[in-house]
């Protein structure tokens, strides 16, 4: 009996490793400024209650009202109570632009597997297989910035795609209350979303990729990562502050806590940059 002729080895078809689908593709989306504002108040993130007092509503989060109620306290308590939850929300908005940082520093590490997958492309000795693995971990890597443009902190988003409403701190400066804003980082930039939705190889989907393109979004990651660290560095210089009122507060100096206007035109808070 003669042997059936093994049969012969399919060719090798990584076409699935080039599939892309739409949804990877970061594109922005309209009205995006008009979503709901968020503040820090209580310590914690969440979303602005027009039910309640501005102080409530803007710094601790719940009533000190109902708390000096129920223990009796010195009337600086008060004040102090104040103090202690701005003190917390900045503590809170700095959780939440490390929280962004670690964030963008993984990013920056996907742009730059993305560079090194179009260096194995255009690499003369590459055979096919290897520019198709090369295009599977751009995929991959498009996927884990996808991942990572969806990241929270304490349920508020740390990214967005395209203009949206900054987290607000309130803080006590000068006898008025004052709104420090944090802001989200933008990935809806031109070389980001170029980079995003491009390819290093074979015929799906997307634009190739090249290196002014690659260079062009890491030079709007950079710009990102330059203001992760100036809005860190403002928060730490106002907790600086607050820390040593509240150390003067403790020792017997007095503090009389700013009032929120009544009816304000502009909103509760000061906002020095509204017009930059």
């Amino acid at each position: 009996m003669k042997n059936k002729p093994s049969p012969k080895p399919s060719p090798w078809n990584p076409t699935h490793l080039l599939r892309d689908y739409k949804q990877t593709i970061l594109r922005p989306k309209e009205d995006q400024r008009q979503g709901f504002a968020k503040v820090v108040a209580g310590g914690r993130v969440t979303g602005i209650d027009a039910e309640k007092p501005y102080l409530e509503r803007m710094v601790t989060g719940v009533s000190l009202v109902q708390e000096q109620s129920s223990v009796q306290c010195p009337a600086k308590s008060r004040e102090q109570a104040v103090l202690e939850s701005v003190s917390s929300n900045l503590e809170a908005g700095i959780q939440l632009i490390d929280h962004q940082e670690t964030a963008l520093a993984k990013i920056g590490g996907k742009l730059s597997d993305i560079a090194l997958c179009l260096n194995r492309v255009q690499n003369p000795k590459a055979d096919p297989k290897e520019r198709f693995g090369a295009q599977a971990t751009c995929l991959i890597a498009k996927k884990g910035i996808k991942d990572l443009s969806q990241s929270t902190y304490d349920n508020a988003a740390l990214f967005s795609n395209g203009p949206s409403k900054p987290i607000t701190i309130a803080v006590p400066t000068q006898g008025e209350w004052e709104g420090l804003s944090v802001e989200k980082c933008d990935l809806s930039k031109p070389g980001l979303m170029v980079v995003n939705g491009g390819k290093v190889y074979g015929d799906g989907p997307g634009v190739f990729l090249d290196h002014g393109s690659i260079s062009r979004a890491f030079g709007e990651w950079r710009n990102l990562c330059v203001q992760n660290r100036m809005q860190w560095s403002l928060l730490i210089e106002r907790l600086r502050g607050i820390c040593g009122l509240l150390k003067r507060f403790s020792q017997g100096e007095s503090w009389e806590m700013p009032e929120f206007p009544k009816d304000p035109k502009l909103g509760p808070l000061r906002r020095p940059h509204r017009n930059n």
